[in-house]
């Protein structure tokens, strides 16, 4: 097998079991909230057939910009905005283009979207947004990358940690470890009130950690601003808001950061 790149001190996969969980919203905020903590981070977006990243971090039409190395070789620059750097498909592609790619064209793109970038020398970690559930995209990035760990988003209903368990099976398979379960939309609490309505049910997610011998990192509660932040690309983390809906991402990034020793390079 051909040697797996290495662009960052380490590297993570934030994926999930099912689409609609919330992914790629933890998995920006996330970036956010440990950039904010003094690491330089770079977030993939390797949700080929549904990038979202462009759109939450406010990126929506942008095409990536390139030069040439040393060497004469063309280069990719990854967007820097809100502390972090950003490569994502949506960047190479017209929005509404559906992408149909399988094998070795999917293989080709994420490459390119690795190799070819220039990230830089300092980076300390690189976070990868996956498409939903197992299949062409994870397989691919395990032989093109060393992936550290796996961060697995979860919501607290019954299908969602049944989906999340077929993800979990499928990154051990990949030689993937598993880092914890991130239980996102844990609840709903009434503006003003004190009353919480768990709309999406309670506990599956700490059940899944149970089950896995693993942790629940940290348990975000449905809060409208953090949608909001993503549909207008001005994530919670980075600003907080005045419901502080972003402090949960920033409780997230210290637990990640303390368990598993990310450290800046610098």
């Amino acid at each position: 097998m051909a040697a797996r790149y290495k662009t960052s001190k380490q590297s993570y996969v934030v994926g999930s079991g099912k689409g609609g969980v919330g992914k790629s919203t933890v998995a920006v905020n996330l970036a956010i909230a440990l950039a904010k903590q003094g690491l330089s981070v770079a977030l993939l977006d390797a949700d080929i057939y549904g990038p979202s990243i462009p759109i939450m971090l406010g990126l929506r039409r942008l095409s990536t910009r390139t030069v040439q190395d040393a060497e004469g070789r063309q280069r990719f620059i990854p967007f820097n905005k809100f502390g972090i750097q950003a490569i994502s498909i949506g960047f190479f592609l017209e929005e509404s283009r559906a992408v149909a790619w399988r094998g070795p064209m999917l293989h080709g793109i994420l490459e390119k979207m690795i190799a070819e970038v220039d990230w830089g020398s300092d980076l300390d970690l690189l976070l990868i947004d996956l498409p939903p559930g197992s299949g062409d995209v994870p397989i691919s990035l395990s032989k093109l990358l060393h992936i550290d760990g796996a961060l697995v988003v979860c919501t607290p209903q019954e299908v969602a940690m049944l989906d999340a368990i077929k993800a979990i099976n499928a990154f051990e398979q990949l030689d993937i470890p598993l880092l914890g379960v991130i239980e996102n939309m844990a609840g709903f609490t009434v503006p003003g009130t004190q009353d919480t309505y768990h709309i999406f049910g309670q506990g599956k997610a700490e059940e899944l950690a149970r089950r896995f011998n693993t942790r629940l990192l940290g348990s975000i509660p449905l809060i409208s601003a953090i949608r909001r932040g993503g549909d207008e690309g001005y994530p919670a983390a980075f600003h907080h808001g005045a419901d502080q809906g972003g402090r949960y991402f920033e409780e997230l990034a210290e637990t990640v950061k303390n368990i598993y020793g990310v450290n800046a390079c610098r």
